[in-house]
């Protein structure tokens, strides 16, 4: 058996709002060596991996697998410390990733999410196991004593037959709500018929408008005293992701809609649609989905507090106002402190969509690993809305530019694995491209179809007459006549997307 290495959870995002034994293992880096051995795998196949008998056995090899770990030894409880954003020390690294190695064992144990062991453990929750195994007590034997105690029952009941087919208890919602009942009804997933795009577009048109309005409404409100209302957010998240898979088109286009004037409560709209994008081309559950989704839409809030005079500004920043700028994200933290259930992922993608891959990035120069999926994440849908909105100090480009942009930074700036995802699921002409067709029209891309190509267009302008013509709808997909000759830039015509999609 291989020692298994604290360090590695340095910089590891566990913050799960639910309990998924194969998702802690994973974490743990310990796949092959839980689910290889014969135990698991033949209970696996003789009750599939729902059965909550395999949940309690996957929690017990993976307590023997980190023994090795749990009876070394770690430093002792430091009550002063404080997880900040990024470790920058040796003594901060490790003492973060052997509280993260507690955290987990403690979520083994009990059965439930990492969310709700800090809940049921409170800030202290190191300082029993440090203190036990300063004393030269077994830490692995405490962790499965509670294991054994929180699973004897049910083990005893299924060696006698008296338990069927159940799904593991812990089904908490990845947020922290005073309501959970409430949340999870009025969170609960009906069946989703889709629609077509004319008629999702005005849905999302109205859905567009309204996160505008909740977001310069809720900072108002924050700077007059009052808390953050994070209820309204989680409401109007789960109308974004309705609206997503009743037509996902829609809210693609309707994301280009965005003006200098409320051009931070739009961006954070927009970038809350990528998100939600990005989730599901990852193949997330519907709760990651959620999470990120709102993270999205509320990790530039503090951009709020900054001068008009810099954030309109045309010119170049000096180095006093981008300083300023990188405040933002205090601005933020700010803000969002004024509600107490604001869960840990909103906070990671507020201050780590500003960082990078090779360390350039800020507040804390973090790489590679020491940012988290969800900064990560949220980098990437923050520079590609940026890229493809209109600013005050320079025009959009076109989605394949920007794609083209940030694919030069991939690896540097972007993580590459995701960004890969990202521009495979946008197609290679996404929605908002501007397209020559060989009828001598141009036209925008409205919709793609499963095979992310263009399927819908509406051609808006006519080459040989050199003037606009009324809007025009073809599904060149399906045309036998038609078809697209080439991406053009629509600034060589005049032409803006957002002129044309309502």
């Amino acid at each position: 058996m291989e020692t298994f290495d604290v360090l590695g959870l340095f910089g590891v995002n566990i913050d799960f709002g639910y309990f998924n034994a194969f998702e802690l293992v994973d974490t743990l880096g310990l796949h092959s060596q839980v689910l290889g051995t014969a135990r698991v795998g033949n209970l696996i196949e003789k009750h599939g991996e729902k059965h909550h008998i395999v949940s309690i056995a996957i929690r017990q090899v993976a307590l023997s697998e980190l023994k090795s770990a749990l009876e070394n030894r770690m430093l002792p409880h430091d009550p002063s410390f404080y997880e900040q954003p990024a470790a920058i020390t040796e003594y901060e690294r490790r003492y973060e990733a052997e509280d993260k190695l507690i955290l987990l064992c403690f979520s083994l144990a009990f059965g439930k999410s990492v969310v709700g062991v800090r809940r049921l453990e409170g800030a202290q929750f190191s300082k029993l196991p440090r203190e036990l195994l300063s004393k030269k007590h077994s830490l692995y034997q405490y962790f499965r004593q509670l294991l054994n105690d929180n699973t004897r029952e049910y083990v005893l009941s299924y060696k006698e037959g008296k338990v069927d087919s159940l799904e593991p208890s812990e089904t908490a919602l990845p947020f922290p709500s005073t309501n959970a009942v409430e949340q999870s009804q009025a969170l609960a997933k009906p069946v989703i018929e889709p629609v077509t795009f004319a008629k999702e577009v005005q849905t999302a048109l109205g859905l567009m408008s309204q996160g505008v309005e909740l977001i310069t409404k809720q900072v108002k409100a924050v700077f007059a005293g009052r808390q953050l209302d994070l209820d309204a957010f989680h409401k109007y998240c789960h109308k974004l992701n309705l609206s997503y898979e009743r037509n996902p088109n829609a809210l693609l286009a309707v994301r280009h809609i965005q003006d200098t004037a409320d051009y931070i409560a739009q961006h954070g709209v927009a970038c809350a649609i990528l998100a939600c994008h990005m989730g599901r081309a990852l193949q997330l559950d519907e709760r990651f989905v959620h999470v990120m989704t709102l993270g999205a839409l509320l990790f530039d809030l503090g951009r709020f507090k900054l001068p008009e005079l810099i954030t309109k500004k045309t010119g170049k920043l000096t180095e006093a106002e981008f300083q300023l700028v990188r405040r933002h994200l205090n601005f933020g933290e700010v803000l969002l402190n004024s509600n107490d259930n604001v869960p840990k992922v909103i906070y990671q993608m507020l201050w780590e969509h500003h960082e990078r891959m090779d360390g350039s990035g800020y507040p804390q120069g973090k790489i590679d690993h020491e940012i988290s999926v969800y900064g990560k994440i949220g980098a990437i849908v923050d520079a590609y809305d940026s890229l493809t909105s209109e600013q005050s100090h320079r025009q959009a480009l076109t989605p394949v530019e920007a794609l083209d942009k940030m694919l030069i930074e991939s690896g540097l700036a972007f993580d590459p694995k995701l960004m890969s995802i990202f521009v495979n699921s946008l197609g290679s002409m996404p929605v908002g491209s501007c397209v020559e067709l060989s009828n001598g029209r141009l036209a925008f891309v409205l919709t793609l179809n499963s095979k992310l190509e263009p399927s819908l267009v509406r051609q808006v302008y006519s080459l040989s007459s050199k003037s606009f013509i009324s809007p025009a709808d073809l599904p060149v997909d399906r045309s036998e006549d038609v078809r697209i000759a080439k991406v053009i830039l629509p600034s060589q015509y005049e032409l803006r997307f957002i002129d044309h999609i309502g």
